[in-house]
């Protein structure tokens, strides 16, 4: 902790006041549905909490939507990663005017999931260089041509190389080494705070297993195991079906995602997986799947730390996954699941004594609820409440003249105009 923070810690300060920054914000998907989660629960703890979006489903008072025309440019679909080149930096040019538009009410912490270049507490979701470096040492190349990557590249050295947040938001102790590495964070400015679960949505029950099995065309007694992600080559497909070759025939792979489908049916083809491996696309009924599959299998790369495998948890559902960001601090082998390597038949290997042994597969699922018990939301949101708050003492004792005001608030911390 910084000689600031220990001088501000104790000041009063007013209630605290957030605008919450995130391109798109919805209960769908990876940054949107944290920033959607995270909001949910500020409400519930009576924060007073704005979110700044352009794309958003919901309608409540403290949704402020900004830049109405990136609402309007397709980020869905074929030509996403086109679509997303353009929307992106226009919110996040848009986003950063408008936070430095004079405030309403006092001074407001600016917290961003990386949609500003400039604010108070930046969520880091991903470290592009370190995605880059394993998208290399993969031997993947096909990055170059997602003008994303240029965008984020130059976002990233600005924003966080060039120290433009107070603090980081880090998801993972894997994110504070790439932090350090890559952009030379100082620790003292890197805060970890793992995503959450909605434990709500996302539990064992109700028991509608083989209702949903019916719906995939699956019998109710075959082994399935279940991959969730919209990058197929970065998160592993490919050695996800090589492991599925070295299991038994009534063995299924459901791959629930918007990646590319076609190279990885064509490879199913090539093992003789025909009708073994079923692409759903993109799917809304998450937690039906993890509860109808026997095992969650996630051969990645590179993650920060993926929602899909702590919802998976939640569901009881045990996960095989490499050793890659937060994945890492929270995976026990032989208790919620196992690491695997990102190697077909290791991968098998590590699969058929458990999808053979209904009593190991309970004892996994036992011991994957209790993992997500943990990283239930309202408790991931008191961590970003407390950082919320050191950073909004820091800006008082900077700017006392700034500060909003409050009844409540004691004299000397509020100069006079």
């Amino acid at each position: 902790m910084s000689t600031m923070q220990k001088d501000v810690r104790d000041r009063a300060v007013p209630p605290l006041q957030v605008d919450q920054v995130v391109a798109e914000f919805s209960r769908h998907g990876g940054i949107e549905a944290v920033a959607f989660e995270l909001q949910r629960a500020f409400r519930r703890a009576g924060i007073d909490s704005r979110v700044v979006t352009s794309v958003s489903e919901d309608t409540s008072a403290d949704i402020e939507r900004i830049a109405p025309l990136v609402s309007r440019i397709g980020t869905r679909g074929r030509w996403r990663y086109v679509g997303r080149a353009m929307a992106v930096p226009l919110f996040t040019l848009a986003a950063t005017r408008f936070l430095k538009s004079p405030p309403r009410g006092g001074r407001r912490v600016v917290l961003s999931h990386g949609d500003t270049l400039a604010g108070d507490v930046c969520v880091v979701h991903a470290v592009n260089r370190a995605n880059i470096a394993a998208k290399r040492e993969a031997g993947n190349w096909r990055w170059r041509l997602n003008p994303m990557h240029h965008w984020v590249s130059w976002r990233d050295k600005v924003m966080i190389g060039g120290l433009r947040f107070r603090r980081y938001v880090a998801l993972s102790q894997r994110v504070v080494t790439e932090l350090q590495h890559h952009y030379g964070v100082p620790r003292e400015r890197i805060a970890v705070i793992p995503n959450g679960v909605n434990l709500e949505r996302f539990s064992p029950a109700p028991d509608d297993r083989i209702a949903t099995r019916r719906g995939l065309g699956v019998a109710a007694d075959a082994p399935v195991l279940l991959f969730v992600g919209h990058e197929f080559e970065r998160k592993g497909l490919v050695h996800a079906i090589n492991a599925l070759a070295a299991l038994g025939q009534e063995t299924r792979l459901v791959v629930v995602g918007a990646g590319r489908a076609a190279p990885f049916a064509q490879q199913a083809e090539r093992l003789g997986l025909r009708g073994r491996v079923l692409f759903t696309g993109p799917r809304r009924d998450l937690p039906e799947l993890y509860r109808a599959a026997d095992a969650f299998v996630f051969p990645t790369a590179y993650e920060a730390f993926p929602l899909a495998c702590m919802e998976a948890m939640a569901c009881g559902l045990p996960v095989f996954a490499c050793r890659v960001g937060g994945i890492e601090d929270y995976l026990r082998d032989g208790v919620n699941g196992h690491f695997i390597k990102a190697d077909g038949a290791a991968i098998a290997a590590a699969l058929a004594p458990v999808l053979s042994d209904p009593a190991k597969r309970e004892r996994l699922r036992l011991g994957a609820v209790a993992t997500a018990e943990a990283y239930a939301w309202p408790k991931i949101a008191e961590q970003y409440r407390r950082v919320l708050e050191d950073v909004q003492r820091e800006i008082a004792a900077e700017n006392p003249s700034r500060v909003a005001r409050s009844p409540g608030l004691r004299e000397e911390t509020v100069q006079k105009d």
